[in-house]
């Protein structure tokens, strides 16, 4: 249940020298968004937000320790974070143009337009 790779820069102030791992307290189950969604996350493993739902199982302790996540702290900037090898995969993201809907890929970059989300 803890993170195997340290990443190289916090997510926040994107240094490396600072981070160190640590026991985060996040958000408890979302069972809706579990039933839902099983697959997938509901927000960013490094923004906040992140509920137990959100992390892959073999990262989740046993009950009443749900809550408690082997994560990574920034000392330098105060920010907890999981890596992002912990979390289930991030919901697809769309966004409209004028020719269509255009997925959202992991850099940012817009894919294709096409007639509707699927």
């Amino acid at each position: 249940m803890t993170p195997t790779t340290i990443p190289d820069e916090c997510p926040n102030c994107a240094s490396s020298k600072n981070v160190r791992e640590k026991l985060l307290l996040i958000n408890p189950l979302n069972a809706g968004h579990l039933e839902q969604r099983p697959g997938e996350r509901s927000s960013c493993a490094c923004e906040g937000g992140l509920s137990v739902d959100g992390l892959k199982p073999g990262f989740v302790a046993e009950a009443p320790l749900q809550q408690f996540v082997a994560g990574l702290y920034c000392e330098a900037c105060g920010t907890g974070f999981v890596p992002e090898g912990m979390a289930k995969p991030a919901a697809q993201s769309w966004k409209l143009s004028e020719l269509g809907f255009h997925r959202v890929n992991e850099d940012g970059s817009l894919g294709p337009p096409q007639e509707r989300m699927g």
